[in-house]
């Protein structure tokens, strides 16, 4: 009969190969180095950490939306940002903007139908082809950009192409005219503004966070991390902590922590 290797988890291998898998025996865990990160299995077969994510924000569609305490100006070279949304409607959703832009020229992240998705950096408004969106169901999506190429990630998997990267001028999370705001949840907001997320960093974060259950990923083991707001863990309503920088969010409207993890 096979057997696994023993570690303690003060003993795990510092350098470990994707794929490796050993018993630890201070904790009776098993655990399994994916190429990023260690996943653990407790001894009752589902998966542990200490790292939990109990809640999300719900917002409304009308008048919800949360902005930053800080507007970003341009971010040139190195960027990402990563999150979880959950859609109840699929109809004219802005996922990540200026707040307040009163045109489409806007910078920002859009989701106008259920077939395409659309990102603008300096001047130009990319479209991103992609498969036909649900509500109901939780997608992680995650923008990269190096200054060269600007790639859009469903669920790990690259979508529509790979576009003209350039600046992008982030300023406030929601725009604020009203049948553009989301309609849905959103939770685990990772923005990287030094730091483009390999393609194997992008699906290992939307794989490591659908295998826990509660979408449980932390975001700070990925390096180059600026900022990160979790929407709800830890935080008191109408603040959404930074919890890298110092960039907390407000809710606006009041929009509520929810605990509708799938």
């Amino acid at each position: 009969m096979a057997t696994l290797n023993t570690v303690t988890s003060s003993t795990r291998p510092a350098s470990p190969t994707a794929g490796e898998a050993y018993f630890e025996t201070d904790t009776n865990k098993i655990i399994v180095y994916n190429g990023t990160t260690w996943t653990e299995i407790v001894s009752d077969g589902t998966l542990g950490s200490s790292f939990s994510n109990a809640y999300n924000v719900e917002l409304d569609g009308v008048d919800d939306y949360a902005t930053i305490s800080s507007t970003f100006s341009a971010l040139s070279g190195n960027k990402s940002i990563t999150g979880w949304f959950y859609f109840d409607s699929t109809t004219s959703q802005t996922i990540f903007a200026k707040v307040g832009a009163s045109s489409f020229s806007h910078e920002g992240w859009l989701l106008l139908t259920a077939t395409n998705i659309r990102f603008r950096v300096g001047s130009t408004r990319h479209i991103f082809t992609v498969p036909a969106l649900s509500t109901g169901t939780w997608y992680h999506l995650a923008v990269t950009g190096d200054g060269t190429d600007l790639k859009l990630y469903i669920n790990g998997v690259q979508q529509g192409g790979t576009k003209v990267d350039g600046d992008w001028s982030i300023g406030e999370f929601f725009k604020t005219q009203i049948h553009y705001h989301f309609n849905g949840y959103v939770d685990e907001i990772g923005l990287w503004t030094g730091t483009t997320l390999s393609s194997s960093d992008v699906l290992a974060i939307a794989n490591l966070g659908a295998a826990s259950g509660d979408k449980a990923v932390d975001l700070s083991t990925y390096t180059g991390l600026t900022h990160w707001w979790r929407f709800g863990d830890g935080d008191t309503s109408p603040t959404v902590s930074d919890n890298v920088g110092s960039n907390d969010m407000t809710l606006i409207n009041s929009p509520t922590f929810v605990t509708q993890i799938p």
